[in-house]
């Protein structure tokens, strides 16, 4: 079958109509453009006369121009518009942090910051198509697949206004469904510098290593984290043990990142030195040669840091940031830290952090609990005595303390009970004894009574005195009574 050849008339006006489809479209394109155009011009005038009106402008509200009667009026307005209203004044609070608190106070008290987080929950307030159509991206509301933008501009605007208390919101942004709205919160979690985010960065981390579906880049996760400021590095500390080399190199370049942007002076981390430099001597002989490499970088840092100056005696005291890490490293990972670093955190000023150091001292066993009974024989703080007997019967030790009673001659044991009676505790060790296992060991001590040494015997015949009520006369005077008194 032979096919006819088509006529130069044809390809002729083929091509003519092939031309005449495109610029058609071209122009209509353009005619669109020109439109779209023409409607953001007009917003953005109606926006800047709308801020004049109401006085949201820096300047105005830098000097707390917007009165009650502008805020009533906003209040009426949808959020939508607000959103568009302020879009100036909050691309503009990254380089100005007056501003942003301003601001941040404005739209707590227009119901914007409330807003953001539901939005990014995935929960879209109903919306009506005329008011839609007041703003440019309105139809945006209507279009589930675009959901993501309206999410990810929440998180923007929540890091641009560095929203400490969304810091949760933005952590279970980082598993959206859309990665560009994770990457938005990234972003915000990383101007936030919010310790408390830091473990589920680091999971994500270990996520973008271990599972390659993930929606974060390393690279990304790592520019966040290297943000935070050094005292938070105890955070860092499970990462570095990590068993894949990927994590471990990764936190080295984070820690060395964090300490260059640190100031002149010795880093924050010199806080823990004990704990830093056995972690980093593990890494500078890991196994893997970019981790070995790396961890000698940051430990030739740190040292080159620490020797430019002195180290003052308190630093530990000097950084709030730093007492928050250690106290979460207390209560997580207490055998992290050596029994002379947790021993310092014994004299902070604050109950919890007092309490995490005795619960780690308890923690590390034998030699802990040796340390701890020291302290309270040693020490005259009476709120530190308190705490000690606190954590002696929420840990069980105060059993501990009456079964080796007496087991040598003054031992640690008799002399924290004798501490207890003399503070005015019998109470504790009455109760103790009064209990299913203070009775087994009471019968336990009776039954073998003879093969115990009299050091032993003298030492409960002492705490059994101390226990017993003291007697007083009968209202008839007719001998002794045993009524407690």
């Amino acid at each position: 079958m032979i096919l006819p050849t088509p006529s130069l008339a044809f390809l002729t006006s083929l091509a003519r109509s092939v031309l005449a489809a495109i610029a058609c479209g071209t122009l209509a394109l353009a005619l669109v453009a020109m439109l779209r155009r023409w409607h953001h011009d007009r917003f953005d005038l109606r926006v800047k006369n709308l801020c004049i009106y109401y006085g949201l402008t820096p300047a105005a509200l830098l000097r707390g121009k917007c009165s009650p009667y502008c805020l009533a009026k906003l209040r009426a307005l949808p959020s939508f518009t607000l959103e568009f209203l302020l879009e100036p004044l909050l691309l503009k609070c990254a380089s100005a942090p007056p501003l942003a608190g301003v601001v941040q106070e404005l739209c707590l008290e227009l119901g914007l910051i409330d807003t953001w987080q539901r939005r990014l929950l995935g929960q879209f307030p109903p919306i009506s198509l005329r008011q839609a159509l007041t703003v440019p991206d309105g139809p945006l509301h209507f279009i589930p697949r675009l959901h993501f933008l309206l999410r990810a501009r929440s998180a923007r605007n929540l890091g641009l206004l560095r929203h400490q208390a969304s810091w949760p919101i933005l952590v279970r942004a980082l598993d959206d469904p859309h990665p560009d709205v994770q990457q938005v919160a990234l972003r915000s979690l990383g101007a936030f510098r919010e310790s408390q985010s830091l473990p589920a960065l680091l999971a994500q981390m270990d996520k973008a290593v271990t599972e390659n579906h993930s929606g974060l880049s390393l690279h990304s996760l790592k520019a966040a984290l290297a943000k935070f400021p050094l005292a938070h590095a105890l955070r860092l500390l499970p990462a570095m043990r990590h068993p894949h080399p990927r994590v471990r190199q990764a936190t080295a370049e984070i820690l060395l990142e964090m300490a260059k942007r640190e100031p002149a002076g010795p880093p924050a981390a010199f806080s823990f030195k004990g704990v830093f430099d056995s972690e980093l001597a593990r890494l500078v002989s890991d196994a893997d040669p970019g981790v070995r490499a790396l961890a000698s970088k940051v430990s030739a840092h740190f040292n080159a840091a620490v020797s430019r100056s002195e180290i003052p005696e308190g630093l530990t005291r000097s950084k709030p940031s730093a007492q928050e890490d250690a106290s979460h490293l207390l209560k997580e990972r207490p055998k992290l830290l050596s029994l002379v670093e947790i021993e310092r955190f014994l004299t902070d000023p604050r109950r919890p952090v007092r309490q995490a150091a005795l619960r780690a001292l308890v923690a590390h066993g034998a030699q802990g609990v040796a340390r701890l009974y020291e302290r309270f024989l040693t020490t005259e703080d009476k709120s530190l005595q308190e705490l000690i007997v606190d954590v002696l019967l929420s840990s069980g030790l105060l059993l501990d303390l009456l079964h080796n009673l007496g087991n040598s001659a003054g031992n640690l044991e008799t002399r924290v009970v004798e501490r207890l009676l003399s503070m005015d505790a019998a109470r504790y060790l009455h109760a103790a004894l009064t209990n299913t296992s203070g009775r087994g060991i009471v019968e336990g001590l009776l039954e073998k009574l003879e093969d115990h040494s009299p050091p032993k015997i003298d030492a409960w015949l002492k705490l059994w005195a101390a226990l017993r009520p003291p007697q007083k006369l009968e209202p008839d005077g007719n001998g002794p009574s045993t009524l407690p008194a």
